[in-house]
């Protein structure tokens, strides 16, 4: 799946589940009182912040919700119910904080708070200035205006979230780091070797217990029609591959993982996959490269490619250029241009003569059967006034 990205200095949100009770808490009214008394604005390298739930001065001291300080610092949030415990994490920082305690842990070295933590309606809110400071953020109060300004440190990482898992990217070092599951500290696991030019999103597979494959999209161009796909593989928390593959105007995302039947174990094994746009390499569930696959010289076309699916024994692939979605037959590396065997009268000649927005069909696999010998393709023709979605089906083994 894609994860998008936010890109400027704001940075991308965390997701905070928070149903507790405590004794003695601020009551709503209070704080919604309080805040309305004395509202606060927080900006962040200049720009303005609106937490979901408005801050307030208790005593002397600012306090917003733990929820929103993770939203505004790219922090992972976990609560530990059987001690009443939040910890939040972030690339080469760890907080530990308890609900009660005039203590707190920053990368397990124990500091005081200068104010308790504060429970309004089963929402915990923080003093925000030891929060702020604990990251290394210059932070500044304005007590006329009632202002906090914020001024973080400028090696900000952009984060994404997959399943029970996280990432955070240095975009300007290309340190990336890794938590999985979510809640863990995380871990650097190597540097992409990446020049930015636009927009990132990410895709995270996580294909076995061992291994990601992280996909970060750069779109760029004007208007948006450059694509430089970064593609790498961790295998127990250490990146030990990564690819680079370039397209223009189409970007189909990569596939990086299939399964098969090991005839040893007669259980099923995953291979991963990473790819340039010319080489496939996969890998074994260790982590080692087992085969490689040169896509212009099965196919006799030197421009890059996507790979759309793969098995053991094929992989679907589509010339960036050209764009006729292709079969190639690792068995005995024949090569099939599907359109030819699944298109007929004005569906055929669209595919062949068709260059707006980019030229080629616009066939997609979706599947396979247990056997692999049908291959299943959507297709939605362009001559279709309903909009209709077609199923077609691809024997790979002639009946």
């Amino acid at each position: 799946m894609l994860l998008k990205s936010r890109l400027s200095h704001l940075i991308s949100g965390t997701a905070f589940a928070l149903g507790i009770t405590f004794a003695s808490p601020i009551s709503s009214t209070e704080a919604a009182t309080l805040a309305k008394t004395n509202p606060i604005t927080i900006n962040i390298n200049g720009d303005t912040f609106q937490p979901e739930s408005a801050p307030f001065i208790n005593n002397g001291t600012v306090y917003l919700p733990l929820r929103d300080i993770g939203e505004l610092l790219g922090t992972v949030v976990f609560w530990e119910s059987s001690n009443k415990s939040v910890t939040m994490t972030y690339p080469k920082l760890t907080v530990q904080l308890t609900y009660g305690s005039m203590n707190a842990k920053i990368n397990e070295k124990t500091v005081n708070l200068t104010a308790p933590l504060k429970n309004v309606n089963s929402r915990i809110y923080i003093p925000f200035r030891f929060l702020s400071e604990s990251t290394g953020a210059t932070v500044d109060w304005n007590n006329a205006s009632k202002t906090v300004s914020i001024t973080q440190k400028s090696d900000i990482f952009v984060k994404a979230i997959g399943v029970n898992s996280t990432t955070w990217l240095n975009r300007k070092t290309g340190e990336f780091y890794l938590a999985h599951p979510f809640e863990q500290s995380p871990t650097l696991v190597g540097k992409i070797n990446a020049d930015f030019k636009g927009s990132l999103s990410f895709s995270v597979e996580y294909t076995d217990r061992n291994n990601f494959i992280i996909t970060i999209l750069d779109n760029f161009g004007e208007p948006h029609v450059g694509y430089d796909a970064y593609n790498f593989l961790i295998h127990n928390n250490k990146i030990i591959d990564q690819k680079k593959a370039s397209y223009f105007q189409r970007y189909e995302p990569n596939n990086t993982n299939y399964q098969f039947l090991n005839p040893k174990t007669n259980l099923y094994d995953t291979h991963s996959l990473l790819t340039d746009g010319k080489l496939v390499s996969i890998y074994n569930n260790e982590g080692e490269k087992v085969k490689e696959y040169n896509l212009p010289a099965l196919t006799g076309k030197d421009e890059s490619f996507a790979v759309l699916g793969s098995s053991i024994d094929y992989l679907i692939v589509r010339p960036n250029k050209t764009g006729l979605l292709t079969l190639i037959d690792l068995k005995n590396n024949s090569v099939v241009e599907l359109h030819e065997k699944l298109l007929s009268g004005k569906d055929l000649e669209y595919a062949k003569t068709n260059d707006i927005p980019y030229r080629g069909d616009e066939l997609r696999f979706f599947g396979a059967s247990m056997d692999e010998n049908e291959l299943y393709f959507y297709y939605n023709s362009p001559f279709d006034g309903k909009d209709e979605i077609k199923k077609l089906t691809y024997h790979r083994v002639s009946k």
